[in-house]
């Protein structure tokens, strides 16, 4: 969960991109939620040492953006997670 994440708005990427100034604040809520319980897989590349398992299972986020006297609520009907899952690795000097 997010509450009141301000976060700035820079109007267009070049003005991000140029390090401008920020036109101004929104603030961000977020939910997010993730059901385990699918398959489990273990993997394992030596050459770039790494070892790890991952969970699959399903999630839902759900957010609103508000600057000023405007907001913005993503809809939550019809959403698709195409991949959702959570890993647990160990990698450069842990991966023994």
């Amino acid at each position: 969960m997010l509450k009141n994440f301000k976060i700035p708005d820079f109007r267009d990427i070049g003005n991000s991109l140029t390090h401008g100034p920020p036109v101004g604040t929104g603030v961000v809520d977020m939910a997010m939620t993730w059901s385990g319980g699918g398959q489990v897989s273990h993997v394992r590349d030596e050459a770039n040492r790494f070892t790890g398992r991952k969970v699959t299972g399903t999630s839902h986020i759900s957010w609103t953006v508000t600057m000023g006297d405007f907001s913005f609520t993503a809809s939550e009907s019809g959403q698709n997670s195409l991949t959702s899952e959570v890993w647990k690795e160990r990698n450069g000097v842990f991966f023994h």
